[in-house]
């Protein structure tokens, strides 16, 4: 019941974050058009980041408390959805770094981006850590690598989620300056609430990491599936028995 009430949260949470971003968009932003010198490509810009982060990356991060299925599959189910949040945060900065140029528009002179370079940063080395050294669809990492890593995988994985709440944040902050909507007005209170619920998604993943126990496959043939690879990779490796990432 615990894991069910805790994904129904985050789910509440981010489902509200990405209701709250399009309304904005469609109801006091023009909507979203990729053309040349048009202002509404910037609007993929907020799109494309909640979709990558809250979204996509928030569904990687709870993989491993949330579902319950055996280790590897959670494993790569993680590794997946990172690399989409990657591909798809990846065209969102595309379309804002298009959006200045075109509008003669300086880019990363302000906290907002800076924090979203080191967000976007660390999203992309996790990628390419995560799959050079937990993979294990050809030799990989040994088994001594793993478990010295991933102290520092998981850490990252929640400094991520923290960097990304705050990027999101400034960026509603400064888009707010920018556009100065009237006071105590149904366009400053979307910018409110929306900002609101970051923190609310942010405060579920954290609380789903640090307080939610890892779930376990309900099927007990899955548990020694995955008892056994963790058995025959410690006797190949040389190493103690851990659990495996």
């Amino acid at each position: 019941m615990k894991h069910l009430l805790s994904l129904v949260a985050f789910e509440i949470s981010a489902l509200l974050t990405l209701a709250l971003v399009i309304y904005w968009i469609e109801q006091y932003a023009g909507g979203m058009k990729w053309e040349y010198k048009n202002r509404s490509k910037f609007n993929y810009h907020p799109l494309l980041m909640i979709i990558a982060f809250v979204i996509v990356m928030g569904h990687a991060v709870i993989t491993f408390r949330i579902l319950p299925l055996a280790h590897r599959t959670k494993k790569y189910i993680h590794g997946t959805l990172n690399l989409v949040a990657a591909i798809v945060a990846t065209v969102g900065l595309v379309a804002v770094i298009q959006f200045h140029n075109e509008f003669n528009i300086p880019n990363f002179y302000s906290l907002h981006s800076w924090l979203g370079l080191v967000t976007l940063s660390m999203l992309y080395l996790q990628v390419l850590a995560g799959f050079g050294i937990f993979q294990d669809l050809f030799e990989g990492a040994g088994r001594e690598v793993r478990a010295a890593y991933k102290p520092w995988h998981v850490v990252a994985g929640i400094c991520m989620v923290t960097f990304a709440a705050c990027t999101m944040t400034t960026g509603v902050q400064e888009k707010y300056g920018f556009t100065n909507p009237e006071k105590f007005s149904a366009h400053a209170y979307a910018f409110n609430f929306l900002g609101l619920s970051i923190f609310l998604w942010v405060a579920t993943v954290i609380w789903i990491l640090i307080a939610v126990e890892k779930r376990e496959p309900e099927d007990e043939n899955y548990r020694e599936i995955d008892s056994d690879q963790a058995t025959n990779n410690s006797g190949d490796q040389g190493g103690d028995k851990e659990e495996q990432h």
